[in-house]
Parts: C-alpha cells; sequence; structure tokens
C-alpha cells in the first residue's frame, strides 16, 4: 500500500502531457526568484534608500515657553503684573559636525555594501540549492527506471522457478529465494519512489511550481579547471561579503573618530512680553565640549580599531576555509572521474556479462535460481553504484562551478 500510495503521488505531482521539459539552467534560472533572494533584495533596497536621509541635519526644534512668571506675591502667577514675564516662541536647531555627517554617510554607504553582499550570497545560497535538488530528482528518477525494470525481471524469474518446481526440475529453495529477491527489490524501488517525491518537494521550494515540470533528459556537463578555479576564488561571493564588512568596519571607526569633534547647536527665539513693554529677541549657541578624550573617546576609537583588525582576520579565516574546501573537492573530483570510468568501462560491463550468462544458464537447467540472483545482484549493484558516482561527480562539478567559476553552465 505504502509503494502504491508513493506511486499515485508522483503521478499526480506529474504536470501534464503538454507542459515543457525543465532543465538545469532553467531551474537555476527560476531560482532568482526565491524568497530568499527576494528578501535579501528588498533588504538592498531598504539599506541604499537610507543613504539619503543618512547624513541629514536633526529635524529642528519648535520652543514655546514662560519665562519670568511670579511664583510668590500678589503677582503670583499673573502673566501681564511683571515686566519680566513673557511668551517666547523660538526654534532650535543641533548641528552636528562635518565629521559625524560623513561618518554617518560612510556607515549608510557601508550597510548598502553589505545588503548587496548579502544579495549575491542569496544568489549563490539558493542556485546552490536549486542545483543540488535538480539533480538529486534527475538521479532518483533514473534509480526508480533501473529499479523497476529489474523487479520486472525479477517476478518473471521468481514465476519461472515455480513453473519449474511444478515441473520438478527446482526445490522449494529456489522458488524462495527468488520469491525473496522480487519481495527485495519492490522494496528497493518504493524507497526510490519515496526519494523522488523528497526531491521535487526539495526543488519546489527554491523553484515553486515550476518543480512539478518533467526534467530535462539532457544532463548539464561541467568543465572543471582547476587552475581556472584557485585563480577565481578570491571572488567568491563569501569572501565579498568580507569586504562590505571591512568598510562597515572603517565606517564605525570615523564615527568613533568623529566624537572628537564638538557637536553645537544654536537656537532663535522671540519674547512677547507687556504691550506696555518692548518685546524680546534673542540667539543662542551651544558648543559640545569634548574634555574627556582619554577616557570617553579615546577606547571607543580602540574598541572600532580592534573591529577593522577583527574583520581583516576573519576574511583570513574565510580565505583559508574556502581554499581547503577547494583543494578538497578538486582532488574528490578527481578520485570520482576515476570511479565513475572504471565502474562504467569495466565493473557494470563485465557484471551484466555474468548476470546475462547466468539468465542463459537458468533456461538451460544447468543453474539454480539463488545462482542466477547472485549474479542478477552483483549486476544491480554495480548499476545503481554508478549511479551514485555519477550523482556525487555532478553534485562535485556543480558545487565547483557555481561556487568557483566565473560563469554558469
Amino acid at each position: 500500500m505504502l509503494r502504491a500510495w508513493l506511486l499515485l503521488t508522483v503521478v499526480g505531482f506529474a504536470p501534464a502531457a503538454f507542459a515543457q521539459s525543465l532543465t538545469f539552467s532553467e531551474a537555476l534560472t527560476r531560482s532568482e526568484e526565491s524568497p530568499v533572494v527576494a528578501a535579501r533584495v528588498d533588504a538592498l533596497a531598504a539599506a541604499q534608500r537610507s543613504i539619503g536621509p543618512a547624513s541629514a541635519l536633526p529635524d529642528p526644534e519648535l520652543i514655546l515657553g514662560l519665562e519670568n512668571v511670579p511664583s510668590t506675591g500678589p503677582d503670583q502667577f499673573q502673566l501681564d503684573r511683571d515686566e519680566m514675564t513673557m511668551q517666547r516662541v523660538g526654534i532650535m536647531q543641533e548641528m552636528p559636525s562635518f565629521a559625524e555627517l560623513a561618518a554617518r554617510r560612510a556607515m549608510a554607504r557601508a550597510e548598502a555594501e553589505r545588503a548587496g553582499a548579502g544579495v549575491e550570497l542569496g544568489r549563490l545560497e539558493a542556485r546552490l540549492g536549486a542545483a543540488q535538488a535538480w539533480i538529486g530528482l534527475y538521479y532518483a528518477e533514473r534509480r526508480v527506471t533501473v529499479l523497476t525494470s529489474l523487479e520486472r525481471e525479477a517476478r518473471s524469474l521468481a514465476e519461472a522457478a515455480r513453473g519449474r518446481l511444478a515441473a520438478g526440475a527446482s526445490g522449494v529453495d529456489d522458488v524462495i529465494s527468488a520469491e525473496v529477491e522480487a519481495a527485495r527489490l519492490e522494496d528497493q524501488s518504493a524507497e526510490a519512489v519515496a526519494s523522488v517525491v523528497a526531491m521535487r518537494a526539495e526543488l519546489r521550494r527554491w523553484i515553486g511550481d515550476a518543480a512539478d515540470e518533467p526534467l530535462s533528459d539532457d544532463m548539464p556537463s561541467f568543465a572543471v579547471n582547476p587552475d581556472m578555479l584557485r585563480d577565481h576564488l578570491r571572488r567568491h561571493p563569501a569572501l565579498a561579503a568580507y569586504d562590505a564588512e571591512a568598510s562597515a568596519a572603517q565606517a564605525g571607526l570615523r564615527m568613533a573618530q568623529a566624537q572628537r569633534w564638538p557637536d553645537w547647536s544654536w537656537e532663535l527665539s522671540y519674547g512677547r512680553r507687556d504691550p506696555a513693554l518692548e518685546d524680546m529677541a534673542s540667539i543662542e549657541v551651544r558648543v559640545g565640549l569634548p574634555l574627556f578624550q582619554p577616557w570617553r573617546q579615546g577606547p571607543l576609537i580602540a574598541a572600532r580599531r580592534a573591529d577593522v583588525d577583527r574583520v581583516g582576520a576573519e576574511r583570513e579565516a574565510t580565505l583559508r576555509e574556502h581554499t581547503a574546501i577547494l583543494e578538497t573537492l578538486l582532488a574528490r573530483h578527481q578520485a570520482l572521474v576515476a570511479s565513475v570510468a572504471r565502474t562504467r568501462d569495466v565493473r557494470l560491463p563485465l557484471a551484466r556479462r555474468r548476470a546475462e550468462a547466468a539468465i542463459g544458464a537458468f533456461e538451460a537447467g544447468s543453474i539454480s535460481s539463488s545462482a542466477v540472483i547472485a549474479a542478477r545482484r552483483d549486476a544491480l549493484e554495480a548499476e545503481l553504484d554508478l549511479i551514485d558516482l555519477e550523482e556525487r561527480l555532478t553534485l562535485v562539478s556543480a558545487g565547483l562551478t557555481l561556487q568557483y567559476a566565473e560563469m554558469m553552465p
């Protein structure tokens, strides 16, 4: 029942006959529309819109007040008895230092640069996710095809064993072995169908409903050039993100250094007194006094310098990490190329010939079904091993190309 449900699920996911097949390149293109990328693009737009206001002056403040109102005596709280009492209206504007305004602008630009690096990282994440899911689905469907074909052969072998038992040409053990092998292949086929459902769901995570389209039969080819990949290593989006982090750290240092320069403000007000008296006008300037820089601004500047050094060290660590990853993937790629060639050119042909010979001998009545099952199992393992090796090779090649190559396949 489980296998039937899985088969129905796969059929339910299958698109209409007129739908076009989904190629690997199309899956990568559609991944650009994933929510991961959309969120990063929105963050970039928000950061870019914040650059202009970052260096603007603070909003001015309106001043409304009553001055010199008597609080005791016979004129207590009277507004028209004392000549010093007046109603005051004015405006006040804070004026940060030019160094601080420039630092704010630099900080906003660094945030936009950081958001831009985040967009590239999001695109890389989406493309890698879509690539891995497409490749996984492609090879999962290949496993289903192979196991379904072998499952039919196993059922035919079990029926032949039962016929020979009825004719007295074989024993009960041969029939049991053939039935067990057929059941085992059915289990493997059910697991392969479940893998198809899982990988299609993973692909849908990255490209949406387009994942329901049938896959193209054309597997992409990846030209892995170790020297070119090493040359392009420093262009990896993760390292570009550290360049943005370095800009943000430098902007933070400029902001801390700007605190050594005093801010100031000005105020202009008008005071209205009793009509019998003259009105008053006032102007006032306030200037900050950063007198304690060794204990206030100094430690903050040292902290921001430490942030700059930290980002540089983290970038170097990330560069070494990706260098190690690249060399590991290149070595794995070379080993997988050799393994795929050996399995495809030597192991699988020999296993198939052995299985074909065993089937012929079984039909001639010279060997038991157990020998046929053993030979067919070796051929099946070689077939599935080749699929596994090809999938691993394709995944490694795709990872190398998408992360470290300049151009997409």
